[in-house]
């Protein structure tokens, strides 16, 4: 899903031009703001002012159209215009801890963040370059209620904890297409930073919009589009562990289509033996303006990865460690094909139309022999967007997924998922309502043993925001959201009928701004309730049902989240988070004590502290970008690393993660960078008994144009 396109036509044309100039709080042009232009339901525009501050929108139609723009350390209010305004308009940007930007994930328009109902967070490329993140991960841990989970070194399996919920309950998206595992799991080690241009995590359950997978979070990745501009860019890098990582790539526009991709190579050895990985991505993307307003893309996204795991070599609490691992080893190829066509049809209405064909093949080689897994999934979806007047808006649509299954020690599976979506955008003066509900159909067609089956379930949600004071805003939310059950869940059940597991949540939250907007403080507290989690019961639970596995277990977890930003001077940004999560293991349906295997009522879920925070600060100018923070993870429970939950629950100790970054611009668009991870060599364990990195480091040269 896009969140803004540059577009330009010939001047001259029917609707004239909506121009003017980007200035800072002194008077001086600011060069290559990003100015954005919105007007719901139609597609948000985006262009970049030039040396001198100016920027220019070619037929932006009739109505009224919302502009405003922001660069990297400043910020400025939106502007309301008439779409047709023949006079040029001044946009003064200051420094500021919260930007105006455009949002999507949230809700499926376009829509400024002050409009948006829901607790969203944002990264953008620039966000990932300060940061230097060789791995999407590296940034996501800045987060609030997020918590990245890595078993050990660069390569490691990882996963996101979002508010406490499992790391199979969040919907990913690429450039608006699912590439979740069948039954929700996916592998975030693998994204790297030059993939993206944006990135939007909207916490808590986001099925009304999205449907399956997306019961605790939905994340969205965005990649570049060659119609905001011409770049190119290439970087080399080496460092500790004899790590290596190549990029090359860049984009231009020629007439109505636009090119941009991007290619990477990284390679790391490791810590011991066979503890080696590889990643290997590309990325395409093409655009082709058929008219004005009528829009056509095709996306690839390709990747290969092989990495050794050596097993838990760490931490060993029953004292059963008995050497690395040297045999078990993984190699994955997937590859995404997206299509979408976007047409504007007149100022009240568009319509989007999108495909994708998703594979993935995975390999897996241990002492015991080898496997394999296969997935694909088709996907097809039809999306209309209205304006009903004033600044209400009214989208509905369908989806269909069609999804395939294979394992070496599985039958095949096949799945369907149908889905049909309403969402209403109501804005009223400072008063903003998103109401969303979607209609699930979950048909799995029959196996050996086993019947086709058809289950129903409808999905609301319901998100306000009241601005209270021009420095205040108040956002609540409450939804729901399902997960279908994985291919192993169903082949190793005697169950017909197990049905998607699902969540309940609700939110609310403070968002206040201090001193002329330069510091801003969001508190949030949310609350989520999961259930129809299924459990493999044991002989003594056998009077709960009469299936080997059932939809019987239930947890909940609440807390707060606070995040904190601040932008004291031009080119200095701040930025800090704070988690406080309660969890609890509940009772099994039926019963009022007996809980699932291995666990105890009301105990802390696992791998979810109970304490998490974190603290960024960028410094810029014209030659130097720095960046140093620290991720700071409290106490957690975890399994035994070698038995898993049958050898015992033990707990791992907090730990500090330390980092430092520096780029010096050396002239012609030549970057030298240096970055240094755990500063202090801190001995941790993200995952018990997967030993993190020790102090490391990368230096190296990159090097990117833009005319």
């Amino acid at each position: 899903m896009r969140t803004c396109i540059c577009v330009f036509l010939a001047s001259g044309s029917l609707w004239g031009a909506i121009h003017g100039t980007v200035q800072d709080g002194s008077g001086a042009a600011v060069p290559r703001a990003r100015v954005f232009l919105l007007k719901p339901p139609l597609a948000a525009r985006s262009a970049w002012s030039d040396i001198s501050g100016a920027f220019r929108f070619d037929d932006p139609g009739a109505g009224r159209c919302v502009v405003f723009a922001v660069s990297p350390d400043l910020a400025g209010d939106k502007v309301e215009t008439p779409c047709d305004a023949s006079a040029p308009l001044t946009l003064v940007l200051r420094p500021a801890a919260l930007a105006e930007t455009v949002i999507v994930t949230a809700q499926r328009a376009e829509l400024p963040a002050s409009a948006v109902t829901s607790s969203v967070s944002v990264l953008t490329a620039e966000d990932l370059n300060a940061q230097q993140a060789i791995h999407l991960l590296e940034a996501l841990r800045y987060l609030p209620g997020v918590e990245v989970n890595q078993t050990g070194r660069r390569g490691g399996v990882t996963g996101l904890f979002v508010r406490g919920a499992e790391s199979r309950y969040n919907l990913v998206t690429l450039d608006g297409v699912k590439v979740n595992d069948f039954g929700g799991p996916y592998n975030f080690t693998g994204l790297t930073g030059e993939q993206i241009g944006r990135l939007e995590v909207a916490r808590g359950p986001q099925s009304a919009q999205y449907g399956s997978y997306a019961i605790g979070s939905a994340v969205q990745l965005v990649t570049p589009s060659g119609l905001d501009g011409q770049d190119l860019f290439a970087s080399a890098e080496g460092g500790s562990f004899a790590t290596r990582r190549f990029t090359a790539g860049g984009g231009s526009r020629l007439g109505p289509l636009g090119l941009h991709g991007a290619a990477s190579r990284f390679d790391s050895d490791g810590i011991v033996a066979n503890d080696d990985s590889r990643f290997e991505n590309l990325r395409l993307k093409a655009d082709y303006l058929l008219r004005p307003r009528h829009r056509l893309q095709y996306s690839l996204t390709a990747n290969a990865n092989d990495s050794g795991n050596p097993g838990a070599f760490g931490s060993d609490p029953l004292g059963r460690f008995r050497g690395l691992d040297l045999a078990t080893r993984t190699r994955e190829r997937y590859n995404v094909h997206g299509f979408l066509y976007d047409a504007e049809l007149g100022e009240r209405v568009r319509q989007r139309l999108r495909g994708a064909l998703y594979s993935d093949r995975l390999d897996f080689q241990s002492r015991f022999g080898p496997s394999f897994t296969r997935q694909s999934r088709n996907w097809f979806s039809s999306e209309t967007s209205v304006a009903l007047g004033g600044r209400d808006l009214l989208i509905a649509g369908f989806e269909w997924h069609g999804e395939r299954f294979r394992n070496a020690f599985v039958s095949p599976l096949q799945r369907g998922l149908y889905g049909w979506f309403a969402e209403h955008h109501l804005e009223r003066g400072r008063f903003f309502l998103n109401a969303g509900l979607r209609v699930e159909h979950v048909r799995l067609d029959g196996r050996p043993g086993f019947p086709a089956s058809v289950l129903t379930q409808a999905h609301p949600r319901l998100s306000a925001a009241y601005i209270l004071l021009p420095s205040t805003r108040l956002h609540a939310a409450g939804a729901t959201g399902l997960r279908p059950p994985d291919g192993f869940e169903l082949a190793f059940t005697t169950n017909p009928a197990l049905k998607p597991e699902r969540t309940r949540s609700l939110e609310a939250g403070l968002e206040h701004s201090f001193l002329d907007r330069r510091l801003a403080v969001d508190a949030t507290w949310f609350y989520n309730r999961f259930h129809d989690q299924i459990v493999t019961l044991t002989r003594e639970q056998s009077s709960l049902s009469r299936w080997q596995s059932d939809n019987l277990a239930n947890a909940e977890t609440q807390g707060l989240e606070v995040s904190v930003q601040a932008q004291p001077r031009r080119g200095l940004r701040l930025r800090g988070a704070y988690t406080y999560l309660d969890t609890a293991v509940l009772s099994l349906d039926g019963s009022s004590l007996q809980v699932q295997r291995f666990f105890r009522l009301g105990q802390q879920l696992l791998r979810r502290p109970r304490h998490a925070g974190s603290w960024l600060a960028v410094w810029q100018n014209r030659r130097w970008i720095a960046s140093t923070g620290a991720v700071l993870r409290g106490r957690t429970l975890d399994a035994e690393p070698n038995l898993g939950l049958s050898g015992g629950q033990f707990l791992n100790p907090f730990y500090p993660a330390f980092h430092l970054a520096a780029q010096y611009q050396l002239g012609g668009g030549l970057w030298l960078t240096a970055r240094l991870h755990n500063l202090f060599n801190r001995r941790y364990e993200e995952s018990l008994g997967f030993p993190a990195l020790g102090r490391n480091f990368t230096v190296g040269l990159k090097w990117k144009w833009i005319p």
